[in-house]
Formats: structure tokens, C-alpha cells, sequence
């Protein structure tokens, strides 16, 4: 299954709520997944609105994730409680919505050795983990790749993490990785060396952050439109079909919409080669398995 959408309410949208991003996202966009943004900060919603996305997306077959606040230190002091607090109440509105997970940022190195961070957020996470269990909320915590060297989240680390803490998923964010690995995701193996990162956590399903970015020395300096950056969707979309992986490609493209459909007719486009067919949807796969 692949499922395709952008992160946020698509720019090109009249409206600026959450529900009328859904909506636009299905019916003008013909996209099924959209990752609902509150990372610049908690976002009031009716129980209202939270129960039309829920009920709408599920009658649309589209699938909805939920970012946490950018501002979360799982590794810190002062900031553990409060980044709790942030990631308790996205994932509130999450389990409301009927989303399949809060997507968070894990936190900081700042003082601490790369050992005792990763014991500091597996520690942390597994405290988060069982607040999910005992608030019934159903939506699973997802780890994001992160792009910076000071910034806790190389590819390795976040499987670590999931590895340790049972339940946990990883968010594949690939301009991240390739930012960090200093432009290291250029050809098909580049993108099966991910795939094999991940592999001991058998993974049903993958969560991938799509979008081109700008980078120096190890680092992320901002996101760039897929095609001015220098990372290639091609291989991505070949070893995707090839796999038959189960994946969800969200846009992180300043130009959300607009390459969240571009990421659409890439993979449409290397359906009809395997096809030989004029035509292709790329929510049917079963003519190349």
C-alpha cells in the first residue's frame, strides 16, 4: 500500500483549519494521508472538528498523523515535564482524530555524551509510553531521523530507541539522513542501506518525511523543494515498488501540495514502466506484484 500526502494544511487551501485541509487534501488533491501539524505550537480544536476529521477520514480511506511541538527535549532537565505535557496533548487531539501516530522530535545532546542521551530518552520514552497506556490513547509515539549533529536522532539511534522501547515507531525523515550523512542518499543502495537500518525492527509499515533540503557539513540548514535539492526521488520509488512496501510518503517541501503530487506521479510513473501501461493510480498495485 502506498499512501501519499502533505504536511499541513496544503498552501493552495482557502481554508486554514485542520478539517478544511483534510477535506482539500482528498477531494482536490486525490491524496490519501495527511500529517496535521501543531509544531509551532498547540493547536485549540473542538471535539467537534476532531470528530469530523475522524469520521472523514475514515470514510475516505485517508490516513492522519500528528506532529508534536518542535520544542521537545526527551534528554533534558527542566524541559522533560513540559515536553510531556506537549506530547500528552497532541496526542489527545491525535487519538480524537483517529490519527495512527504522534510524530516527535527526540531531543537534545547539549551537555551529555551520545551514551547518556540515549539512556536518558529511552528512559523518557518509556515513561511517555506507559502515560499513553494508562490515557487509553491509541495513536503509537513515532521518533523522527533528525538532520543536525547537536541534535539527538541519527537513523541508528532512533532504531535503538524503538528497539528498546517495545511499541515505539520511527519516523524515516530522508532529507534529515541525507542531510546529516552530508548528502549521503544519492543512489538506489544509498536508499536500501535505510531499509536495512530498519530491517530488525520488521516493520510493517514505513513513515517517510519527503522533501529536498540544503545541508553543510552534517547539517541541516533548511528544506528545499524536492527538485532543487540533491537528493533523488527515483531510487526511493523503486525500492518501494520493488519491495512492495506498505509506506506513507508525507510532503515536507516548502512547496507542500505541489510535491506532494509531484512524489504522486513519480510513483504513477514507475508503476506504468513496469506495466507498459498508459495510465496508473497509485493506490493499485496489484498489477505489478
Amino acid at each position: 500500500m502506498i499512501r501519499i500526502g502533505p504536511a499541513g494544511i496544503p498552501l493552495s487551501c482557502k481554508g486554514r483549519t485542520n478539517k478544511d485541509g483534510l477535506v482539500y487534501t482528498k477531494q482536490i488533491l486525490d491524496l490519501n494521508a495527511i500529517e496535521i501539524q501543531f509544531v509551532r505550537g498547540l493547536y485549540v480544536m473542538a471535539d467537534e472538528e476532531a470528530e469530523f476529521i475522524k469520521n472523514f477520514a475514515k470514510e475516505n480511506d485517508v490516513e492522519i498523523h500528528v506532529h508534536a511541538p518542535y520544542y521537545i527535549n526527551l534528554a533534558g532537565d527542566e524541559e522533560v515535564e513540559l515536553s510531556f505535557e506537549k506530547i500528552l496533548f497532541s496526542a489527545q487531539l491525535a487519538d480524537k482524530m483517529g490519527a495512527k501516530t504522534v510524530v516527535i522530535h527526540p531531543g537534545y545532546y547539549g551537555e551529555h555524551s551520545e551514551k547518556k542521551t540515549m539512556k536518558r530518552i529511552v528512559k523518557n520514552t518509556k515513561k511517555l509510553q506507559s502515560m499513553f497506556k494508562k490515557e487509553k490513547i491509541k495513536p503509537k509515539i513515532a521518533l523522527e531521523t533528525m538532520g543536525k549533529q547537536k541534535v539527538f536522532g541519527s537513523l541508528e539511534e532512533i532504531v535503538e530507541v524503538c528497539t528498546s522501547v517495545k511499541g515505539v515507531v520511527p519516523v524515516i525523515d530522508l532529507g534529515h539522513i541525507h542531510a546529516r550523512g552530508n548528502g549521503c542518499l544519492k543512489k538506489q543502495e544509498d536508499f536500501e542501506n535505510v531499509f536495512k537500518t530498519l530491517k530488525p525492527l520488521r516493520l510493517k509499515h514505513y513513515l517517510i518525511h519527503v522533501t529536498g533540503v540544503l545541508y553543510e557539513q552534517g547539517n541541516e540548514l533548511y528544506h528545499l523543494p524536492i527538485k532543487k535539492g540533491d537528493m533523488p526521488l527515483a531510487p526511493l520509488v523503486d525500492i518501494i515498488l520493488d519491495n512492495d512496501y506498505n509506506v506513507t510518503l508525507i510532503s515536507e517541501s516548502p512547496l507542500l501540495e505541489h510535491d506532494a503530487v509531484y512524489i504522486r506521479l513519480q510513483v504513477e510513473k514507475g508503476i506504468m514502466k513496469r506495466t507498459g501501461k498508459e495510465e496508473a493510480d497509485y493506490r493499485v498495485l496489484s498489477e505489478i506484484q
